[in-house]
């Protein structure tokens, strides 16, 4: 989470939808006031909208008087992003509970991550004032930055990329493509994702 005082904004992050690319974008900037943290009680990283504004609430912040900015994906290109992530700091990091006989599992990743409209609903509403994509986030950052003043526009310094030895679509069996539909309707018909885009 991203919060700027000066500029009122607040960037809800959803993992592995390009979170270190933003941080690593506006905090030279001087803009951001709030980093969220991981690990953290008060405006957690990956922190809901909800959380944000109990936090809000408790400092005597004016909630509404901030612009709400997120960015979501291809939730079965999310999943494979979780996979490759944790597979680049596996010999870091205990990802045990991912794991089905000694390796990581697709199928567990997809069920203990929460899907993307767990972070921008509020009561079943949505209460962000600009939902980017990452397919189109350069525009949509743009479009972003003018709304709460950030001249000029800086370049998105894309951060975490992971890489790929086979197409997304190769990770997937039809039962996995089915769970990741279910899970991720919300986004799914919203945005028009498809599996196979």
């Amino acid at each position: 989470m991203l919060i700027s005082h000066s500029h009122k904004f607040i960037k809800i992050d959803i993992p592995k939808v390009g979170t270190k690319t933003f941080i690593k974008t506006l905090l030279p900037l001087g803009v951001i006031d709030v980093l969220g943290r991981p690990n953290t009680g008060a405006f957690y990283q990956h922190g809901t909208i909800s959380d944000c504004e109990v936090e809000f609430k408790e400092k005597g912040w004016d909630f509404d008087d901030y612009f709400k900015f997120s960015v979501v994906r291809n939730p079965w290109k999310r999943y494979v992003s979780f996979l490759k992530w944790m597979e680049s700091l596996e010999n870091e990091r205990d990802f045990s509970a991912f794991k089905k006989n000694g390796k990581l599992d697709l199928r567990l990743i997809i069920t203990k991550n929460r899907p993307q409209d767990f972070y921008l609903l509020k009561n079943n509403e949505v209460d962000i004032d600009l939902i980017g994509q990452l397919e189109s986030v350069y525009k949509d950052f743009a479009t972003f930055c003018e709304e709460v003043g950030v001249l000029p526009i800086p370049d998105l310094k894309h951060s975490n990329k992971n890489s790929y030895e086979k197409p997304y679509t190769e990770y997937y069996t039809q039962e996995l493509i089915d769970m990741v539909a279910e899970k991720e309707r919300w986004v799914i018909d919203r945005f028009g994702y498809n599996f196979a885009e």
